[in-house]
């Protein structure tokens, strides 16, 4: 049985894990519709930085890009409570 998780009350599927960094796994996550990326924010001890508020910091730093003009893909949702994010998947060709 796959993975599920859900953003705001909607459940996704959890095809795989695409990558991880200091501030959370990436997983490409399905509706049934549509594929995305599902960002689950981590809260790993590192020795060498303090983070603040993940959650908060990724929506102004998403907010900051875009009012700048770059390119970047569509933040969709955000649940605080869960600390996931749910953004636009683009495929590589």
């Amino acid at each position: 049985m796959a993975e599920k998780m859900f953003v705001n009350e909607k459940e996704y599927e959890i095809v795989k894990l695409l990558g991880k960094g200091k501030g959370g796994y990436s997983y490409l996550a399905s509706d049934g519709a549509g594929q995305y990326v599902l960002k689950q924010i981590h809260h790993e001890p590192c020795d060498y930085y303090q983070f603040g508020n993940k959650i908060e910091a990724e929506i102004n730093d998403y907010k900051r890009l875009k009012k700048i003009g770059i390119r970047i893909p569509e933040m969709l949702a955000v649940d605080v409570e869960r600390e996931r994010i749910l953004k636009e998947y683009i495929m590589s060709a």
